[in-house]
C-alpha cells in the first residue's frame, strides 16, 4: 500500500446526476496537486478511457468512491483484492460507510494528500458453496453473508453448526452473518447487536425465527458458521452485500467465515465510531421533551 497516494481511481455511478457534476472539476483539482487520476469504466460512459473496477483498483494507491453505502460495498471487494484502500464520498442516503458529504470533499482530499488520516482494516466475511454435486462457488463481502428463502413470503429450514459443533435446525425467514461493520445494517434490522468495526469477530442473527430461543450469537473470527440447506421447507438463495446472489438446493453446504483478506477504510478521524452512531441513528439519544429525571 502507497500512502500517501499518488495515483487515484474514481468509482461511482454515472447515472447521478450530482456524480456527473462533481467528477470534471475533481479531476482537475486532484491532478493540480500532482496526482495522477484513473476512473472506472462506468463513469466514463462509453467515452474516454476507463478500467473494469477490478483492474483500476490494481492501477491505483487508493479508490475514492462517489455514492452510497452500495458504491461502498462494491469497490470493498476490489479493494481487497488489490489491497488499496478506499475513502467514500457520500452522494446518496444515510450513507454509513461512506465517510464525509460532496461540500467537504476537497479538504477532505487535502489531508489525505498529506498523510494526515487514519487507515482501519475491516474485516471481511467470505461465503462458499458446496453443491450435491461437488460444484463449488464462493463471494466476499464487507457486510454480510445472508441464507434467505427465494420466494420472501416463506420460510427456509437450516441446520447449522460453528466449526463441527452442530448447534440446531433453524426454521424462519434466514439467517444473516455479518461482519462487524455490517452489524449496524440488515442485522441490526433484525435485532443483531452493534458491534465496534474493529473487532475480529463474526454475527450470527437468525431473521424471525419459528422459536424465541434462537438468539443472535457472536462467533470468533477464527470460527466458521456451516448451513445445510433441508428438503423440507421452501428453496433458498445466499446474498452477499445485497448484490451478490446464488440459489441453493436442498443438501447443498454453505460456509461462512472471515475472509483471509481485509479491506482498509481511510478515515479522517480515529475513534469516531460513536459519534457516527449518534450522529445518523441517534443511537443513546433520549426522546425529545426528555431529560435524564424521565
Amino acid at each position: 500500500m502507497t500512502f500517501p497516494p499518488r495515483h487515484v481511481g474514481i468509482v461511482g455511478n454515472r447515472e447521478k446526476g450530482v456524480v456527473r457534476a462533481l467528477l470534471p472539476r475533481l479531476v482537475r483539482w486532484i491532478r493540480s496537486k500532482g496526482r495522477r487520476v484513473s476512473l472506472d469504466r462506468r463513469l466514463t460512459g462509453g467515452g474516454g478511457t476507463g478500467y473494469p473496477i477490478a483492474a483500476l483498483a490494481k492501477r491505483v494507491d487508493l479508490l475514492l468512491v462517489l455514492g452510497g453505502d452500495g458504491a461502498m460495498l462494491d469497490a470493498a471487494r476490489a479493494a481487497c483484492r488489490a489491497g488499496v484502500p478506499i475513502f467514500g464520498v457520500n452522494l446518496g442516503g444515510l450513507g454509513f460507510l461512506t465517510e464525509i458529504g460532496e461540500g467537504s470533499v476537497y479538504r477532505a482530499l487535502a489531508r489525505i494528500f498529506r498523510g494526515d488520516v487514519h487507515v482501519e482494516r475491516r474485516l471481511m466475511v467470505e461465503a462458499s458453496v458446496r453443491s450435491a454435486r461437488r460444484r463449488t462457488w464462493s463471494a466476499a463481502g464487507l457486510n454480510d453473508a445472508v441464507i434467505h428463502a427465494r420466494d420472501r413470503s416463506r420460510v427456509i429450514s437450516i441446520d447449522i453448526r460453528i466449526g463441527a459443533t452442530p448447534i440446531g435446525t433453524l426454521v424462519g425467514d434466514g439467517l444473516i452473518v455479518s461482519t462487524p461493520t455490517g452489524s449496524t445494517a440488515y442485522s441490526l434490522s433484525a435485532g443483531g447487536p452493534i458491534v465496534r468495526p474493529t473487532i475480529e469477530a463474526l454475527v450470527a442473527t437468525p431473521i424471525s425465527p419459528h422459536t424465541l430461543t434462537f438468539r443472535p450469537l457472536l462467533v470468533g473470527a477464527d470460527e466458521s458458521v456451516g448451513v445445510r440447506v433441508r428438503r423440507d421447507r421452501a428453496p433458498a438463495a445466499i446474498t452477499v452485500d445485497g448484490q451478490i446472489t446464488r440459489l441453493l438446493a436442498a443438501g447443498d453446504e454453505v460456509l461462512i467465515r472471515a475472509a483471509k483478506t481485509h479491506v482498509d477504510l481511510v478515515l479522517l478521524d480515529r475513534g469516531s465510531f460513536y459519534d457516527v452512531l449518534r450522529a445518523k441513528f441517534a443511537w443513546a439519544e433520549l426522546p425529545r421533551g426528555l431529560d435524564r429525571r424521565g
